[in-house]
């Protein structure tokens, strides 16, 4: 009888041809032995070159594997995946991501010590270009006020947190609460990690584990992330109300109440307050964060960041809306979000 490979790594992928090569490099640099591992790429139909970077790796590596994810969508890739997986531990990385030579062999001991179902690390994000925007952008989403005191991202590590970036999962945990949610483009991975806590099992976020993460490099890639990354909140809210936290909210609140105030402009006497008072708040607070980031990178990145945390919190607010929206007519959810939100 076959023994079980200790290790499954899971890696979804479409059109990553400029990052795929060295996030496997850094997999297969890992300390952990080779004969006990297999890495599956779950190719969503990529149209570049990026099939040809994994099968030039394969070669070196007989355990690395592609597999076809036509759905094109990351539950998909990961559910196609875990089903064609070997390993007891499933680990999925991100292909936008570097991984520490020591990361599958410290995973497997952060399992064993703390007993949790899963664990992961902390985002050590990087700029996705080398330009004022993209430092600032990769700074602006490691703030607390830019994205809400995520703990992977503020660094707020060693205790038990209810969602894990590129995080290794017994492979019990599947059987007990399924498999990724394919109706979501966007935030599968909080959608699943909110049934495992709702099952009662634990997800530990390690100081010892840290990922290089490349960032959106420019205004409108990030636009477009927050936008779909809200639309799509809206439906893992309503398919799954165990995955609702009220920070992922705040945006929504705040696009209401901003709308809800411009209407109320004709009303003088109510209009001419409310609404000065909800941008003077937001754009107090906005600018002691960007302070706080500017004195990071460059003092003239002040400014830029006021834009970027408006444009980030309003466009993630607005698409929760328009997701809501949408689900009363599911028919005309536009399939231009869906496509957009695939690819980026």
């Amino acid at each position: 009888m076959k023994t079980p490979l200790t290790v499954t790594v899971i890696v979804p992928m479409r059109n990553e041809e400029d990052r795929i090569g060295r996030c496997l490099d850094s997999i297969l640099a890992n300390d952990f032995p080779k004969d006990d591992l297999e890495v599956l790429v779950a190719d969503g139909m990529s149209d570049d070159n990026s099939r040809s970077v994994v099968q030039s790796r394969a070669h070196s590596f007989n355990h690395l594997r592609i597999l076809d994810n036509p759905a094109e969508i990351v539950s998909s890739g990961l559910n196609i995946g875990i089903q064609q997986s070997e390993g007891r531990v499933i680990i999925i990385l991100g292909a936008h991501s570097e991984y520490p030579r020591h990361y599958i062999s410290t995973c497997l001991r952060e399992l064993r010590t703390t007993g949790a179902d899963a664990v992961g690390g902390v985002l050590n994000t990087q700029p996705g270009a080398d330009s004022l925007v993209a430092r600032a952008i990769a700074l602006m989403t490691q703030h607390p006020f830019g994205v809400g005191g995520s703990s992977f991202r503020t660094r707020s590590v060693g205790h038990e947190v209810d969602t894990l970036p590129y995080a290794a999962y017994r492979r019990t945990v599947f059987a007990r609460v399924g498999l990724f949610n394919e109706q979501l483009t966007r935030n599968q991975d909080f959608e699943f990690n909110a049934r495992v806590r709702a099952a009662g099992g634990r997800l530990f976020l390690s100081p010892d584990l840290e990922v290089v993460y490349y960032n959106v490099p420019t205004f409108k890639r990030l636009a477009v992330q927050a936008f779909n990354n809200g639309f799509w909140l809206a439906k893992m809210w309503t398919t799954s109300p165990v995955s609702f936290r009220m920070r992922h909210a705040v945006p929504l609140a705040f696009v209401i109440c901003l709308l809800a105030s411009i209407l109320l402009v004709p009303a003088k006497n109510i209009g001419a307050f409310v609404l000065p008072s909800i941008l003077s708040v937001y754009f107090l607070a906005a600018s002691i964060a960007a302070v706080q980031i500017s004195f990071r990178i460059e003092k003239s990145a002040f400014f830029p960041l006021i834009g970027l945390l408006f444009t980030h919190h309003f466009l993630y607010g607005l698409g929760t809306l328009v997701g809501l929206i949408s689900l009363l007519r599911p028919k005309a959810v536009p399939s231009h979000i869906r496509a957009a939100a695939a690819s980026h």
